[in-house]
């Protein structure tokens, strides 16, 4: 139980700050010598916990969309033309775009979904690919967008959004840290950017859960109290640092966080290669 608490604590934190939350998990269970039935199982139930952190950040949004989709629905239905709702109604707009953006992340998901799981089995991998994404943070250090208000998300900007969300599933490169990047890298504003990346990994999560929902008859009883205990901390820690990261991103300081993925990529990288050598 303890092990899990630690690695929920780590979920929560690495979820939301843009240095790769499967990335550390896949490199701290190898050196906790964590087992698991399956090698995403703990990945998905962690990341369950994280999701209830999006929901208590931005139920504000959520609660908009909810009521505009249906408001819209309505409309359309009395004959009110789609282009007319989609002008009008931004949070209808802004689902739309998810549901755009999360066609891309599917495919890839879908594509590459036995690839992408033997990948959490390779900690050398993950620390290389957030050496990798320290760079993708680094370089927005030099973005600048000359619109005050930034340019609107559209639906060729949600398209890229959700390649590079689908991409970001390899362990090591941050989903949170890629994707608001690929939002900035086009000239979406800093508070456009981190709310749309946060609710477009929604469906994300919840395809994932359904992906894995499959083996999950697979655990055993005595492992569920670990499980909730582990999700719990993901739900509370990935809270404040989901909180913690919206500032950083509207002060645009983003690539701060570049210094500490190649500082633990360096340190996981060299560890394992003194770890092969002396075996």
């Amino acid at each position: 139980m303890i092990e899990h608490i630690v690695l929920g604590i780590i979920q929560g934190l690495t979820e939301f700050l843009p240095v790769s939350s499967s990335g550390h998990l896949v490199i701290l269970k190898d050196y906790l010598q964590v087992k698991e039935t399956n090698g995403v199982l703990l990945e998905v139930v962690l990341h369950l916990g994280t999701l209830l952190s999006i929901f208590a950040v931005f139920w504000k949004d959520i609660l908009e969309i909810f009521r505009g989709t249906i408001i819209s629905t309505l409309k359309l239905c009395s004959g009110c033309r789609p282009k007319e709702i989609w002008a009008e109604d931004q949070y209808t707009r802004l689902f739309m775009l998810i549901l755009i953006g999360t066609i891309p992340t599917g495919i890839i998901a879908l594509l590459f979904e036995d690839m992408f799981e033997s990948l959490f089995n390779e900690p050398l991998l993950a620390a290389v690919a957030i050496l990798i994404t320290g760079l993708i943070l680094w370089l927005t250090k030099f973005i600048g967008v000359k619109n005050p208000g930034g340019k609107p998300l559209n639906v060729l900007r949600a398209l890229v959004i959700g390649a590079v969300q689908g991409i970001a599933i390899i362990p090591g490169i941050s989903r949170s840290g890629l994707t608001i990047s690929a939002a900035s890298y086009m000239g979406v504003s800093r508070e456009s950017a981190v709310r749309y990346s946060f609710l477009l990994s929604i469906p994300a999560i919840v395809g994932a859960v359904i992906l894995q929902a499959r083996k999950i008859d697979v655990m055993h009883d005595k492992n569920l109290i670990p499980l909730a205990a582990g999700a719990g901390a993901a739900f509370i820690v990935g809270y404040l640092a989901l909180q913690f990261l919206i500032k950083i991103v509207q002060r645009g300081r983003l690539y701060m966080f570049a210094y500490y993925c190649w500082g633990f990529g360096f340190a996981a990288t060299i560890s394992f290669f003194l770890k092969s050598f002396y075996q």
